[in-house]
């Protein structure tokens, strides 16, 4: 096969006629950018090209468009939406139509049987919207389907995990579902993604099935004291944040006098904020950038009705996804602090990834118009700006510190 073919698959492919069903309008070439492209101007590619572009003609697959005077003279070169099935078996490759038919099917075969039943209405429409998805070429986020081995296998695997029972380190899980330690870190924010469609948002993460990346626990400080039957563990005086297991957390009853809590994004500005004595209670999953693990939103969700709750994370589009990821998995009223856009020299440009952050982030139902205003400014800038928690320098003892 010709390069000029091969340059005409992936084309075709890659347009609109390859990639959607609904298309309308054959895929047309001009002659010259076509043969620069497939490296054929000249010499035996220029010659093997011209003799597979003529018998495709003579077979009525391609049509070819010459120069009214001067029929040698090739214009154009048209592939029709109805010649793809026989254009792509005479390549000897699966069509765009039948890969797409493939994938839909993976899902429509994806049987809800072992899927637990609170869940089964859920998969069911989140196949059926899949299904319809890949059949007519639209976005089957989370799934890839250049990948339709990883869909399928992901798709296998997910009743397992929905039926997950007991508490369990990632990797413990991964080797029990996958067979292999790795894939299902590998594969996390892709099923993470599908259990929180298919639950409609009741399983946002694994650890809320129980399968944990680390021991969940959760740094501390400020007046605070947690009453065991007839123990007391009193963290108020101390300088630093202690680490707290969630499991000890579940059997205390804890007693504080602060008025409010805040969340700190970044470990590194927690100890810089526990310095300070200030008598706000301060808490954090103890990584840097990171989600709030569950230790963090079982804490949050056992406050009194009656403390404000605070979240200081980075200006950037994950540190306000950290923000709304935490109101909507503890269902409380938590305010943002500090978390406005700082521009920045030299610019620090937004990725692919972040964009589209920002863009779901503008139509979340979690973010505040004022907030929102500050993504917005992310995405007119093109930029995260100085947008690290550290970047505000040292704390001032009182509240709000900056």
């Amino acid at each position: 096969m010709s390069a000029l073919l091969q340059t005409i698959a992936k084309r075709y492919r890659r347009g609109r006629a390859g990639k959607q069903a609904e298309a309308t309008r054959d895929i047309t070439f001009t002659f010259h950018d076509l043969f620069k492209q497939a490296g054929c101007l000249t010499g035996p590619a220029r010659h093997e090209a011209l003799r597979d572009l003529e018998a495709l003609e003579a077979k009525n697959i391609l049509h070819i468009k010459r120069h009214r005077t001067d029929p040698s003279e090739i214009l154009e070169i048209r592939l029709p939406l109805q010649n793809e099935q026989i254009f792509f078996e005479h390549l000897g490759e699966v069509s765009p139509q039948e890969e797409r038919e493939a994938l839909a099917s993976s899902f429509v075969n994806a049987l809800p049987s072992n899927v637990p039943e609170r869940f089964r209405a859920g998969w069911t429409r989140f196949c059926s919207d899949l299904a319809e998805a890949a059949r007519s070429g639209k976005s089957v986020q989370p799934f890839d389907r250049s990948n339709p081995r990883q869909a399928e296998l992901i798709l296998k695997r997910l009743p397992q995990i929905l039926s997950w029972q007991g508490e369990s380190l990632l990797r413990f899980a991964s080797v029990q579902i996958f067979g292999h330690s790795k894939l299902l870190e590998a594969y996390r924010p892709a099923i993470e993604s599908c259990l929180s469609r298919i639950t409609e948002g009741m399983i946002m993460q694994l650890s809320d099935l129980g399968i944990l990346e680390n021991e969940r626990t959760f740094l501390l400080h400020g007046p605070v004291a947690l009453h065991f039957d007839s123990r007391v563990v009193d963290v108020t005086p101390l300088q630093f944040p202690v680490r707290i297991e969630t499991s000890d957390l579940r059997r205390a009853v804890f007693a504080t006098n602060a008025p409010r809590c805040l969340t700190v994004e970044n470990a590194a500005m927690l100890k810089e904020l526990a310095k300070l004595e200030s008598g706000t209670l301060l808490a954090s999953s103890g990584s840097e950038g990171g989600y709030a693990n569950s230790a963090v939103v079982d804490f949050l969700s056992r406050l009194p009705n009656e403390i404000e709750i605070w979240h200081f994370g980075d200006s950037d589009p994950k540190g306000f996804d950290i923000l709304r990821d935490l109101r909507l998995r503890t269902k409380r009223n938590i305010r943002s602090l500090h978390m406005e856009f700082r521009p920045s020299e030299p610019l620090v440009p937004l990725s692919s990834e972040d964009v589209g952050t920002c863009e779901r982030l503008l139509i979340s139902e979690q973010l505040s118009a004022e907030e929102k205003i500050e993504v917005q400014k992310l995405l007119t800038f093109g930029s995260k700006g100085t947008f690290e928690q550290e970047s505000l320098g040292r704390p001032k003892p009182s509240w709000p510190f900056f």
